[in-house]
């Protein structure tokens, strides 16, 4: 016959064995709504990044209509359609200009032009978000800017 082994016997109590069990079936439960909730949050998801883009982008036009009106329109004109510097709501500029030269324009200047510097980096007032807001406020004017060849020297833009 074969002898017990000899020692404490392990024994845990009925309490701890219902208070473990309840552990599990919560934690079960929990994985279970997790299983489902991702996948209807990966539905979601799309149109809520849509609407954020939407809304910043509401919010960078008129922010950067601000900023314009505040610090460009006294040289380009009210929605830049022209004055003493180059009319910037005009077809042939605004089809020809990438974002990125725009906000390097407005960020460095442009040397031998009465055109200076907007960049905080270069002595200015703007930084480069708000320089972001205006290139995005720019754009807007693209879909219904009038055509103005001489648009380098001011010309009016009818």
């Amino acid at each position: 016959m074969a002898e017990k082994p000899s020692g404490p016997k392990l024994h845990e109590p009925e309490w701890l064995q219902r208070s473990l069990d309840r552990y599990l079936a919560w934690g079960l439960v929990f994985m279970i709504v997790l299983i489902v909730a991702f996948p209807l949050y990966r539905l979601r998801e799309p149109s809520l990044r849509a609407d954020a883009k939407a809304s910043q982008q509401r919010s960078y036009e008129k922010t950067g209509r601000d900023l314009f009106a505040t610090n460009c329109a006294s040289c380009h004109g009210t929605q830049g359609t022209g004055g003493t510097a180059p009319t910037l709501n005009s077809k042939q500029f605004l089809t020809t200009t990438t974002d990125n030269q725009i906000a390097l324009i407005v960020t460095g200047g442009v040397s031998g032009s009465s055109m200076s510097a907007w960049s905080l980096d270069y002595g200015g007032s703007l930084t480069d978000e708000q320089i972001r807001q205006l290139v995005t406020y720019l754009r807007t004017l693209e879909p219904n800017a009038p055509s103005v060849p001489d648009w380098r020297t001011g010309a009016k833009a009818p």
